[in-house]
């Protein structure tokens, strides 16, 4: 958990006291219509903010070889690596395993095999949005 989930969650607390307040007032003013509104709204709010923030659905799986170009720390704690595929295309992955960054940092410049899986679930917003790597497999030629 990040900076940025603690203020999700905070504006989420905040929307969600703001609404039974005001469902609250509603009700005492005999605002039925209010009442239901404020709830769709909230329920709309509530389901894109978590859709947008901490849903991860990745069925891709599998492997790329190619020349590890770079290895870069992001801001919220991953790592990303850049690999070059074919002569003009470059990918980039994403590491969350301190211990295999530390691999690619050594691999750069070098032709290498990387595995990696799916990502379904809920995950913080500083983890990987795409299926992390889970193996790097150093190819010699």
């Amino acid at each position: 958990m990040n900076f940025l989930d603690i203020i999700l969650i905070i504006l989420c607390a905040v929307v969600t006291f703001g609404i039974i307040i005001l469902q609250f007032l509603a009700i005492k003013d005999e605002e039925y219509g209010v009442v239901v509104g404020s709830f769709i709204v909230w329920i709309i709010f509530m389901l894109s903010i978590f859709g947008i923030a901490w849903i991860r659905i990745d069925k891709r799986s599998g492997s790329t070889i190619g020349v590890i170009t770079s290895v870069d720390k992001n801001f919220f704690g991953t790592t990303a690596l850049y690999i070059k595929t074919t002569e003009t295309n470059e990918e980039e992955y994403c590491i969350e395993n301190e211990d295999i960054a530390e691999v690619a940092k050594s691999y750069i410049g070098k032709k290498v095999n990387i595995h990696y899986g799916t990502r379904v679930g809920i995950y913080s917003t500083g983890a990987c949005d795409d299926a992390p790597i889970d193996d790097i497999t150093l190819i010699d030629e």
